[in-house]
């Protein structure tokens, strides 16, 4: 049986603070500017990362090479968008990604009904970027979720079940 060892940091918490930072209410304001600098670069990013999203789709759309590698970089582009959108204030768009996420998540081949999916959701999150729809825009954000899985179900039926042994269909 493994012998238990306690092990003991050489040096303690105490030891690692430099003295002489800022006060607290100038490190919250620190905080508070550099949270509104990445606000304001997350418009870049955002349009960096649609762009990206965008070409992704039309390169797998285009050749009819829709493959396992070219969905999951799909996949991959729309989870760091859909993380990052909810973050910068742009909720709708985490309700698209995480909806395109869904459709995409697992598959290695994708049928033309599925591409007009893929596409839907990305124009989709365009426009909601290009209008600056920011906040949740009343009900929008609650009453999108559930549309998009009825969607995503209408279109391929196995949607449901496939989520649910994933355990990703917690929300609609």
């Amino acid at each position: 049986m493994p012998e238990n060892r306690t092990i003991r940091p050489r040096r303690h918490i105490k030891q690692k603070i430099r003295p002489g930072g800022p006060a607290p209410e100038a490190a919250i304001l620190n905080a508070l500017n550099a949270a509104e600098d990445l606000i304001g670069q997350y418009q870049g990013w955002a349009i960096d990362d649609l762009e990206n999203l965008w070409q992704a789709f039309m390169a797998a759309a285009s050749d009819g090479r829709a493959d396992a590698k070219r969905l999951s970089e799909l996949y991959d582009i729309a989870h760091e968008t859909r993380g990052q959108g909810g973050s910068f204030g742009f909720p709708l768009i985490s309700v698209l990604g995480d909806s395109l996420c869904k459709y995409l998540d697992g598959r290695t081949s994708v049928t033309d009904q599925d591409l007009d999916v893929v596409r839907i959701h990305i124009l989709a999150m365009k426009a909601t970027f290009r209008q600056g729809l920011k906040g949740a825009q009343g009900n929008l954000a609650k009453e999108l979720a559930p549309l998009l899985k009825a969607f995503r179900e209408r279109v391929d039926p196995n949607q449901a079940q496939i989520q649910m042994r994933r355990g990703n269909e917690t929300r609609p």
